[in-house]
């Protein structure tokens, strides 16, 4: 794997690279075997075929097994940036859904400490933070109480 190379035993019962490796395999009746490495995008996929014959997979680094490992690599890099984008997307949409109750709690801390929208901003994400809650959460209870009761708090923070 490091060469990203594929590595063959012709026939394991005189190669001697990998004792353990050997012994467990011929125990299993393998007498040859083959893995191919694929690199793609940071991931390696290797793919191992193991034959009862000695000798039988010496075309398999150029055969369909390259071909399948080759798409088998691909399609996994595909699939964790899919899953990667839909994680985005579901973040994205939960921002988007709460952007409105954190925008309203930003316009009362602003009123109520008479300062911009960074700092109320600043206030909330100070308040989730010391408190373990999301921001929506926190911003929700700032619009629910209008602010009311949350002055000394609010103040408190904005230093």
């Amino acid at each position: 794997m490091e060469r990203g190379e594929p590595v063959d035993a012709a026939d394991l019962l005189s190669d001697e690279r990998w004792p353990d490796y050997r012994a467990v395999a011929l125990d299993a009746g393998v007498r040859s075997s083959v893995t191919l490495p694929f690199r793609r995008s940071g991931l390696t996929v290797t793919l191992s075929l193991y034959s009862f014959r000695a000798g039988a997979l010496g075309d398999v680094p150029h055969g369909p097994a390259h071909a399948l490992g080759d798409l088998a690599a691909t399609c996994i890099v595909r699939d964790r940036s899919y899953r990667a984008v839909l994680t985005e997307l579901d973040q994205l949409g939960a921002a988007l859904r709460t952007r409105p109750v954190v925008d309203q709690a930003c316009g009362i801390v602003m009123h109520v400490l008479g300062c911009d929208a960074e700092a109320a901003f600043a206030v909330l994400r100070r308040i989730s933070q010391g408190t373990n809650r999301k921001l929506a959460e926190v911003a929700s209870v700032v619009v629910e109480k209008r602010g009311r009761g949350l002055e000394r708090e609010l103040v408190s923070l904005s230093g």
